[in-house]
């Protein structure tokens, strides 16, 4: 019952949103057409089998004229019937699809807000976040719909051919009454081993084709490592894991459709054996069997519609429980952080730290420890350090990225600033999409683009690849350098007030490191670099170097040595 309960909680966070938005009058309607469908097609069902019953007592007892009334009476409830399926198919499937679209759509808002997308790299248990937008949500909204309105047709379909059954023999209703429950039964039994294996299925299948898309997106890498041995390795070890999972679920999976599809034929037989001397004996005429045998197998559908659904049902909860999470982890992101373990963000019109300790997410390591500074304003500010001391970390509490430890940041709001990375984004699209990122609305002409190009020492560029608007594989078209340079064609076009650069010029020769630096010191613009290079040291008013164990130290850039040993303006050592 608690896992049931949980299982209802997760439906209740993923489907509820959608019946509740502004859309859920057209939701709501479109629904109300479908089931007043399903209930014409139920009936009309009823009437069938009615007909179908004259139908076949006339043609077995040779009366011609009946049997081509009723021959065209039938055929005019077919026609209907499918006339209406139609429509209620197409009605469904509009209802489907207006679902998934606002579902995914907010999937998407909440998945980009407050940076869950990058935070979600921290939470393990939520895998594979891309497929549960793309495949589980229109798994979801297409399999809730079929099964809720199955199950309800299905229950109406009962109780109407229960009436026709129970008129033409009682015995038949407790045969599949009977029949129903032991179905019922065998299949719980074996969709206790179903419903995990089919969990791990849609989460190694995702794993799988993640490591097929890793492969090809640091293709040249591995190139370069000789490495296609271990990838191969691994993704034949993804795949086992996969196929082992398969073949587990074989046989259950086997057991469990050889006993409905037997079951139906049995029964199919034990019903003519039952009416058969009712014929023979003269109480019944031929058309009542053949509307009894139809009459009894929907009976016993209807009531063994669970056991029929099961193996379905086991991969429908193994989706509401990946959306579930997911939704809950959504929901955990974007609710107020605990201010006694956050730093506090003030926008302000400058850059500045006071008393930051800086802790790693889980709140397990200080990376730094009561840190205090501030940029010089239309000046910059260069960070320090052997790796992994925390230099970085400090530029992702300052882009809001982390908020673990305490302590202020005061920084203006992200419209004003710009960051670059080590490893510039390469967005999907075209020349002019990567220099005007992340504004990509932004009107500039082919005139300014070109321009800015040439102040980076990219000239050639636009020429070499076909113009500003062709649309290539960016990462792998342009070096890791020209990647960079790139970058900086985009902080010297949006000309922001404030800019946070993380190594932003380490694979870039000296000659263009510095005509970059020059000229985002010629800008006026305010900026935090981190780097290793002593060239880039110039450029910058304060060094801040971190030392390790939370430890840091600052000094003026006039007290640098080439050494990385901090001295006065005469050269004595401070140390």
């Amino acid at each position: 019952m608690e896992k049931l309960k949980q299982l209802l909680s997760w439906f209740g966070r993923v489907a509820k949103p959608y019946w509740t938005s502004s859309e859920k009058w057209k939701a709501i309607g479109l629904l109300a057409i479908v089931i007043s469908f399903i209930i014409a097609v139920n009936f009309a069902s009823v009437t069938l089998n009615e007909v179908q019953g004259k139908f076949v007592t006339s043609l077995s007892e040779k009366k011609i004229e009946e049997f081509q009334k009723n021959l065209l009476t039938f055929m005019g409830i077919i026609l209907a019937l499918f006339t209406v399926s139609v429509i209620q198919s197409i009605v469904q499937q509009k209802l489907s699809l207006y679902w998934r679209e606002w579902l995914t759509k907010n999937f998407l808002a909440r998945y980009f807000n407050n940076k869950a997308f990058y935070k979600v790299n921290n939470y393990n248990a939520i895998d594979n976040p891309d497929q549960r937008i793309s495949d589980d949500l229109e798994s979801f909204v297409g399999q809730t719909l079929n099964y809720t309105l199955d199950f309800g047709s299905n229950l109406l379909s009962g109780f109407l051919f229960i009436g026709v059954l129970w008129s033409l023999n009682h015995s038949l209703v407790w045969i599949a009454l009977a029949t129903a429950s032991i179905q019922t039964l065998l299949s719980f039994l074996i969709g206790r081993i179903l419903t995990p294996l089919n969990f791990k299925d849609l989460q190694y299948q995702a794993d799988f084709r993640y490591g097929l898309v890793h492969v090809r997106n640091n293709s040249e890498s591995i190139a370069f490592y000789q490495g296609e041995k271990q990838e191969s390795k691994m993704l034949q070890e993804r795949f086992s894991r996969l196929l082992a999972v398969l073949h587990q679920a074989i046989y259950p999976r086997s057991g469990l459709n050889a006993f409905n599809v037997g079951i139906v034929y049995l029964i199919f037989l034990l019903a003519y054996w039952i009416l058969a001397p009712q014929y023979f004996s003269g109480q019944i005429p031929f058309g009542d069997i053949s509307r009894s045998t139809h009459a009894f197998t929907r009976v016993l559908f209807v009531f063994g519609w669970f056991a029929n659904s099961f193996e379905g049902l086991t991969l429908y909860a193994a989706v509401i429980k990946r959306l579930g999470t997911f939704a809950e982890f959504l929901d955990k992101v974007n609710l107020p952080s605990q201010k006694d373990h956050t730093i506090n963000t003030i926008i302000e019109p400058r850059f500045a730290l006071s008393h930051v300790t800086l802790k790693t997410p889980d709140q397990e390591k200080i990376l730094v420890e009561n840190l205090v500074l501030e940029v010089p304003t239309s000046e910059g500010i260069l960070l320090m350090g052997p790796s992994g001391v925390g230099k970085s970390s400090i530029l992702r509490a300052v882009a809001g990225l982390w908020d673990s430890g305490k302590g202020y940041i005061y920084r203006p709001s992200h419209e004003e600033m710009l960051f670059i990375p080590q490893r510039p984004y390469m967005t999907l699209g075209s020349l002019r999409n990567q220099i005007i990122y992340p504004h990509i609305d932004l009107d500039v002409s082919n005139e300014q683009l070109q321009a800015i190009l040439e102040k980076v020492n990219l000239s050639d560029l636009a020429s070499r690849v076909g113009g500003f608007d062709v649309e290539l594989n960016w990462a792998d078209v342009l070096s890791l350098g020209e990647q960079q340079r790139l970058a900086f064609a985009r902080l010297f076009l949006l000309n922001p007030k404030y800019a946070v650069l993380d190594e932003s010029t380490s694979a870039l020769d000296v000659k263009n490191e510095r005509h970059l630096y020059q000229m985002l010191k010629d800008s006026h613009t305010t900026y935090i670099s981190v780097g290793h290079r002593p060239t880039i040291v110039p450029f910058h008013e304060i060094i801040v170097e971190f030392l390790g164990l939370g430890k840091w130290r600052s000094f003026p850039r006039s007290h640098y040595s080439i050494d990385d040993t901090p001295v006065d303006g005469n050269g004595a050592n401070l140390l």
